[in-house]
């Protein structure tokens, strides 16, 4: 078993180890190769949102796909030992959430990815789907648990107007472009409800710059 478990990790490397999350080199193909993105690209980057883009900023949290998934799938009374560690009097005014259909606990995986946005003044959950309503079924489930433990929530979805993917694979690419877009707007005090659609050459570029992004924190890690 032992020489099992070194091949495979020498088959699949680790190339970041950044905060909580390790990336491995098949981590890095699903965005070299055009492929959909996995829970650990996406909460590596949500966490890179926190740690260092929007860094100390008390407008906006970033929550990763694994507790999205735990809240989701959960009774509603376990919710708060997910997002009390998180956002309990932190007085964030919009905390996002990056959405998958997998509607197992146990099992990876999953189709497709959306962003849902709660806006505390805005006492709203809104909800940016790259493939129209697709994941509207998903987003209105975890909706009905954030609005038991938020309270305040006085519309369960308010759809924002997203840009279409073309493809069938780049729906976490929007999602975490949506996400950042959301975020530099309302940082800058613009009512979420107007933001603009992505920039089309961000989504473009947005795997190669993920992909430099992972090379320059590794280099950065080994330096210190």
């Amino acid at each position: 078993m032992s020489n099992n478990r070194t091949s495979s990790k020498e088959k699949d490397p680790v190339v970041l180890s950044y905060e909580n999350f390790l990336l491995h080199e098949s981590d890095v193909r699903l965005l070299v190769d055009d492929q959909w993105l996995n829970d650990s690209v996406i909460g590596f980057y949500m966490e890179y949102l926190n740690t260092e883009v929007f860094k100390n900023n008390p407008k906006v949290y970033f929550i990763s796909p694994e507790i999205v998934q735990c809240i989701k799938e959960c009774n509603v009374d376990d919710i708060a030992v997910f997002l009390d560690p998180l956002v309990k009097d932190k007085n964030y005014s919009y905390i996002f959430f990056p959405l998958n259909d997998q509607e197992q606990l146990q099992t990876v995986g999953g189709t497709h990815w959306s962003l849902v946005v709660y806006g505390a003044q805005d006492r709203r959950l809104f909800h940016m789907d790259s493939i129209f309503d697709s994941n509207e079924k998903q987003a209105r489930k975890l909706a009905l648990k954030l609005k038991f433990y938020f309270k305040d929530i006085v519309d369960i979805i308010t759809p924002l107007v997203t840009r279409q993917q073309q493809n069938s694979y780049d729906c976490g690419i929007h999602l975490i472009c949506n996400a950042e877009n959301v975020a530099q707007y309302v940082c800058a005090n613009l009512d979420i409800r107007e933001v603009d659609p992505v920039d089309v050459d961000d989504l473009q570029n947005k795997r190669t710059n993920l992909v430099d992004l992972i090379y320059k924190l590794a280099r950065r890690k080994e330096i210190t």
